[in-house]
């Protein structure tokens, strides 16, 4: 299993992919100035330091005000000059005179703005970076939870982990759900500029091992819809998420007739409690309409949605709710509809989220909810072939990779 190295190489690579924004170096590269003589124009390269402005480098390399007025008038459609940001990297070609005959600035690692001097003056574009794409894959055993699992720490298997639990969100409760010795195969798109690893792209296909229950995904594209599907081109996508909110755990389940706390008596209690830190974003389960928006009673503050095929969502105790989400608002799936909090009749922070169907409360962790659109039979065959060799792939992955101790930890 080859590791990825994340990072810059030489000088040499560097002056290659200067456009690209490049975070977390150490002090030795905080900056780099190279001029370099190349028939009559030079080369000045070098990299955003703390409080830098784009005036300020234009002093410190001796280059035109003017210039730098006309480069801002000419990129500012396309993109801001006076936001640039700490790290990302910067390039200008400059004559015999002084005069700059192009500039390019890294914007992020997607996208660099390139300003060229024409005879009418200088003209701006923003330049979509080319990657070289090629296939990865590893798998993994899970010990405490999926992020702390993964091969390092760097921002790119967090963001790779986070990803998972969004394609998952409707079958596996990430915070809750997960044991120690469930693992998870993974191919995912690798990105890079000449020999330089820059990143992840999509994960193309997964397969997760939960409570020995397992989950395939596989990414597929369609009639302009991307989305994941299982070995049956059935959607992984579902009518309400799990659950509405990360980072929490669950402090009291559904029961018709629980003890309650405040109140010292036993009653019905015909939602779930995720208990979690004050302030946390609470989602809306799913598409809908805003039923009920303001304070309820011992709910305290709460919000009711409305959405296909009869489900009722209810989120109760909310600290605030956003002004936007009120009575007859339209609502995605994912959209923060609230925070957490302990208004009404509550002991401490935490969400009381309850689900209806046609009249009848339900218990969310137990409930089977609709699938999205699954795969058409127009396309099928084409679905096939790419769930059978991505289905080839992760069955070659039979060794895992397990995560550095914390101090072997590179990024």
């Amino acid at each position: 299993m080859k590791r990825i190295l994340f990072g810059i190489a030489s000088i040499s690579v560097i002056l290659i992919i200067f456009f690209m924004s490049v975070r977390g170096m150490d002090s030795a590269k905080e900056m780099l100035i190279e001029k370099e003589k190349r028939e009559s124009i030079y080369t000045i390269v070098g990299i955003v330091r703390p409080k830098e402005t784009m005036e300020a480098i234009f002093v410190k390399q001796g280059l035109s005000k003017k210039e730098l007025f006309e480069i801002f008038q000419s990129a500012k459609k396309t993109y801001d000059l006076s936001k640039i940001s700490v790290g990302n990297i910067y390039s200008f070609e400059v004559d015999e005179k002084n005069s700059i005959q192009n500039m390019q600035y890294g914007i992020d690692e997607e996208s660099f703005l390139k300003v060229i001097r024409t005879p009418e003056g200088f003209s701006a574009e923003k330049v979509v970076i080319e990657y070289r794409k090629s296939i990865g894959s590893f798998f993994i055993e899970i010990e405490d939870n999926l992020i702390f699992s993964m091969p390092s720490s760097h921002k790119e298997y967090n963001r790779l982990a986070l990803e998972l639990s969004d394609i998952y969100a409707w079958d596996i409760d990430f915070t809750s759900d997960i044991r120690n010795g469930d693992s998870v195969k993974i191919i995912v798109e690798e990105l890079w500029i000449g020999e330089v690893f820059k990143g992840y792209g999509n994960i193309l296909a997964a397969e997760f091992s939960n409570s020995r229950t397992v989950y395939k995904a596989y990414r597929f594209e369609h009639d302009g819809y991307v989305g994941y599907y299982d070995s049956k081109g059935k959607s992984l996508r579902k009518t309400l998420l799990r659950s509405p909110l990360k980072f929490k755990y669950i402090s009291s389940h559904f029961s018709r007739g629980r003890f309650h706390p405040v109140l010292r008596i036993y009653r019905p209690h015909l939602g779930v409690d995720y208990a979690a830190r004050s302030g946390t974003p609470v989602s809306s389960a799913g598409d809908g309409k805003v039923l009920y928006s303001g304070y309820k009673g011992q709910y305290g503050k709460m919000v009711r949605i409305k959405h296909s095929g009869g489900f009722e969502t209810y989120y109760g105790h909310l600290s605030r709710i956003p002004k936007k989400i009120r009575k007859g608002a339209k609502v995605s799936q994912g959209d923060i509809i609230g925070y957490v909090g302990a208004t009404g009749v509550a002991t401490g922070p935490h969400l009381d989220y309850r689900i209806k169907i046609n009249g009848r409360f339900v218990n969310p962790l137990k409930v089977r909810l609709p699938r999205s659109r699954s795969i058409s039979t127009s396309v099928m065959s084409k679905f096939r072939k790419t769930a059978d060799y991505m289905e080839v792939r992760l069955a070659l992955l039979t060794q895992p990779i397990f995560a550095f101790k914390e101090k072997d930890k590179k990024s």
